[in-house]
């Protein structure tokens, strides 16, 4: 009787020993890379991402993020998401493009005109279905966000009708669907890397660039173009992507806390990209002379019907995009108050 008294102790402090080192091997480091600078709105994102992941999962996730192409550019930190090199990635939504052709629907133009439908799309029904699309690809999407309203920026034309954007060569993304959408507002698309555009613009290979304006801010391009129309004619999405196994390799409450997590950041970080954006327009103005001007109403309308055709060949191709935008358009009529 003695001893089984002495035994009962003894053990439950061997258990208590033995649960409390499971706990801390429990601790789950994921590395985050992005391609930009920490002054760029996806680094804002994985900061905000890390914040709340570590509060939620009562810090059994941890999340080392590494800025600036530390683990790669665009392409190898979304390649090495796939392969399972790099556990997570804030990335452009453009590039997963050609795996899937439904992330084309978060880049049509003229569908989505303010930062607050921007969030209510992003945490939509129809985003999340076309998300879960990337799963086949051994990728998990945790959450869409914004990396900032994009506009038409020119060295020498401030751009006062659809007659202004003619023949105008014009730096757009290398992806299919920029290069239609900027082909059907009549400028000469130009594909060219995002390194190349400064020296491009300075030289005169290039009369515009249509961009964001955390990007003019960031890569001075106000030294070289003064004309900025804030024409809003698409968002610049990003996705948090993880690694599928490494994702399933979690446990439930891990999971759990990563896409709360992930859900909860959306509206605050695209808000955020909205009131930086009414920051810089000041800024570029006061401070670095630019001229900044809204569209007309008679070319903001004028420009969305060029874009009407791109949005319908694109979704043509797949239901799910068909699903967004004609949630997206529910929701502008509902802005608008039509």
């Amino acid at each position: 009787m003695f001893a089984k008294t002495l035994l009962g102790p003894a053990m439950a402090c061997v258990l208590a020993f033995s649960s409390y080192a499971a706990q801390a091997t429990d601790v789950v480091t994921l590395r985050l890379g992005h391609a930009v600078f920490e002054t760029h709105p996806n680094h804002d994102t994985a900061v905000r991402f890390k914040e709340a992941v570590e509060r939620l999962s009562d810090g059994s996730v941890k999340i080392d993020i590494y800025p600036n192409r530390q683990l790669g550019g665009v392409k190898e930190l979304m390649d090495g998401v796939n392969f399972g090199t790099v556990d997570m990635t804030v990335n452009s939504a453009s590039a997963l493009a050609s795996k899937s052709p439904s992330v084309d629907a978060f880049q049509l133009p003229g569908l989505i005109d303010n930062y607050q439908d921007f969030a209510t799309m992003a945490t939509s029904s129809e985003a999340r279905a076309i998300m879960d699309e990337l799963d086949r690809f051994g990728i998990v999407a945790l959450g869409l966000y914004d990396g900032g309203q994009r506009h038409f920026l020119s060295l020498n034309k401030q751009i006062q009708t659809m007659d202004d954007f003619k023949g105008l060569k014009t730096r757009v993304p290398p992806v299919r669907l920029l290069l239609d959408t900027w082909r059907a507002a009549g400028v000469n698309p130009t594909p060219m890397a995002y390194g190349e555009v400064y020296s491009a613009l300075e030289t005169g290979v290039l009369d515009a660039v249509e961009i964001n304006l955390t990007s003019i801010n960031s890569e001075k391009y106000y030294e070289i173009a003064k004309q900025l129309t804030l024409t809003g004619h698409y968002f610049w999405p990003s996705f948090m992507l993880i690694n599928k196994e490494r994702f399933d390799a979690l446990d439930k409450d891990q999971q759990d806390a990563i896409r709360r997590a992930a859900n909860e950041i959306v509206e605050p970080q695209v808000m955020a990209v909205a009131a930086l954006d009414q920051q810089l327009v000041v800024s570029l103005e006061k401070e670095h002379g630019m001229h900044i001007e809204k569209p007309s109403v008679a070319l903001a309308e004028n420009l969305k019907a060029v874009f009407v055709p791109v949005i319908e060949k694109y979704a043509a191709r797949s239901p799910l995009v068909v699903d967004f935008v004609k949630a997206a358009r529910k929701l502008q009529m509902q802005s608008h108050g039509k």
